[in-house]
């Protein structure tokens, strides 16, 4: 397979039509039917299903297009990277992280002690997506939170099949998130009765997402009252604006909170680990150790890269 195959099953994925995506790449339809035959049969596998109507992605055609669609999307990458003089300069790096302002703040830091050009890059988003893009290498770092039961959880066995290495920052116990005009604001621990009676905020993690990945601190806390969002800034205004709560580290560096949201101890026996995944084969670049000491700075970490 090359990847020109993979970026003509893309343009007939997109236009829905061997037709038009002939004319979109200037070649022949019959040489497009060729390459997608091709690909066929080298993986024993039906991309589309062909009618008098156009073409249509067959299911485990839907996972191959997902594939092509990472490994031209990598092969742009490096264009760009070494076929570009300007760019060869240009210090190239990328951070995916569960939603976590000390990652933010971090980040900030790090990118103050650059001088020369750069490209950097940081994504929240949801676990499965962190490990995503540290995999297929869109990121050189993810930071993500998990539960550790004996030193093997469900998280670093799934790390470990994947080819990935996580060096822990540091552990922490959960703690509830307020605002600080809610009822248990000021209260010096709570347990999960307490918070009955009050709406729990949660980062929604996708249909298909094992509870594992919960970015929420607490292994299995279930209520009658429950938001799901997808980002910090809807996360601040829930806190902030209603007598809502949801569960984290406890770490609340940032300056932009200034005290509007209160960190309350949960009591639980759970302690999570905060740590930072990257490829085995690879290890960690210059940049991602620089980035990792910024961290620790920023959290109080005594790790050592």
């Amino acid at each position: 397979m090359t990847i020109q195959q993979c970026r003509y099953v893309l343009a007939i994925a997109r236009a829905g039509s061997m037709n038009e995506a002939a004319k979109k790449l200037l070649v022949s339809q019959a040489s497009l039917s060729a390459a997608v035959r091709d690909v066929e049969e080298e993986f024993g596998i039906r991309i589309f299903d062909r009618s008098n109507k156009g073409v249509r992605v067959t299911r485990e055609g839907a996972e191959f297009v997902r594939y092509a669609r990472q490994l031209v999307a990598q092969v742009e990458a490096m264009n760009d990277r070494y076929h570009s003089e300007e760019k060869k300069s240009v210090r190239n790096f990328a951070v995916t992280a569960q939603h976590y302002d000390f990652v933010a703040e971090a980040f900030v830091s790090f990118m103050k002690k650059f001088r020369a050009d750069y490209n950097l890059s940081l994504k929240e988003s949801r676990t499965a997506q962190v490990i995503e893009d540290v995999i297929t290498l869109r990121s050189d770092l993810g930071i993500l939170a998990y539960m550790r039961d004996g030193g093997n959880s469900y998280m670093e066995r799934y790390l470990r099949r994947n080819g990935l290495e996580a060096k822990v920052l540091l552990e922490a116990k959960p703690h509830v998130f307020l605002g600080r005009q809610h009822p248990l604001a000021g209260r010096t621990s709570l347990c999960l009765d307490d918070l009955a009676a009050y709406p729990y905020v949660t980062y929604d993690q996708g249909e298909n997402g094992p509870i594992d990945f919960a970015e929420e601190l607490t292994e299995s806390h279930t209520t009658s009252k429950q938001v799901h969002i997808s980002d910090r800034a809807t996360l601040m205004n829930l806190l902030l604006s209603t007598d809502a709560y949801t569960v984290g580290t406890g770490i609340m560096t940032s300056s932009l909170n200034q005290g509007t949201v209160v960190p309350v101890p949960l009591e639980s026996g759970d302690v999570y680990t905060i740590a930072a995944i990257y490829r085995a084969d690879i290890g960690l670049g210059e940049d991602a150790a620089k980035f990792l000491r910024t961290l620790a700075e920023v959290t109080g970490s005594k790790i050592e890269i």
